[in-house]
């Protein structure tokens, strides 16, 4: 388990994720933005055993909290921590501003057009799966033997899983499919600073998490790279940054 934001005072919720999950890291953005404690508890990607207690929602992430609450899908766990007593108010945020019915609309695009992009995008080639999910090594949860067995057999299954994700979503070419969403995405931003105007909204940290949680990989930097959606992303972080106080 690893352990961000914590506050002596707070009990942190448990939220289930894969490293890499853009939906998992979509959630983290929020909550990091909230200032909500949280504890990131690393699910395995061929057993999902911890995950197994979940009856209704079978995919990650899911939030516990401490009253016992199971909350499945990233935008409904951010909804319900948002509408906890004091959250945005302790966290500064304007809650007409952050959950505008803009924000919720292109919070809705990340999930279905944005984030849905970004893992065929890191899995075109068993090397490039074996690379993605090196977090393991990394993880205490996993033995060394455990890491490395998951992620030889993890990257098989994704590199195999890759043309089924491009057709569910019907994706001819995958990097196309990305840069048409992040030509979408910077136009919507426009001149901005961020799509939610002086301040980032719920759907800023949606697009920012996608790419924030697959900073060890080549695509992250391609990302920074491009000469619009670098200059926001590198806003987004800052405003984090400033949040988190590093």
């Amino acid at each position: 388990m690893r352990r961000s934001l914590l506050r002596a005072a707070a009990e942190p919720l448990k939220l289930y994720q894969y490293a890499i999950c853009p939906f998992c890291n979509k959630t983290k953005a929020a909550l990091d933005f909230l200032k909500v404690p949280y504890e990131s508890v690393e699910v395995d990607p061929l057993t999902r055993s911890q995950i197994k207690f979940s009856k209704d929602y079978k995919k990650v992430p899911i939030a516990v909290f401490a009253d016992g609450t199971v909350v499945g899908d990233s935008t409904k766990i951010v909804d319900k921590v948002a509408g906890s007593e004091g959250t945005l108010k302790n966290a500064g945020v304007d809650a007409n501003h952050f959950l505008s019915d803009e924000a919720r609309k292109w919070n809705t695009w990340c999930d279905d057009k944005f984030a849905v992009c970004v893992y065929p995008n890191i899995t075109r080639s068993v090397s490039e799966c074996w690379t993605a999910l090196g977090y393991l090594q990394k993880c205490p949860e996993f033995s060394l033997p455990r890491a490395v067995a998951t992620r030889a057999v993890g990257a098989l299954g994704m590199a195999a899983a890759h043309g089924k994700i491009k057709k569910k979503y019907g994706m001819e070419n995958e990097r196309d499919a990305l840069f048409t969403a992040v030509d979408a995405w910077t136009a919507e931003v426009g001149s901005k600073a961020f799509r939610g105007g002086d301040k980032p909204d719920l759907s800023d940290l949606a697009v920012f998490g996608c790419i924030r949680g697959i900073s060890d990989l080549p695509l992250h930097a391609e990302m920074e790279a491009h000469k619009a959606f670098g200059p926001w992303f590198k806003r987004v972080t800052e405003v984090l940054q400033t949040k988190l106080g590093t």
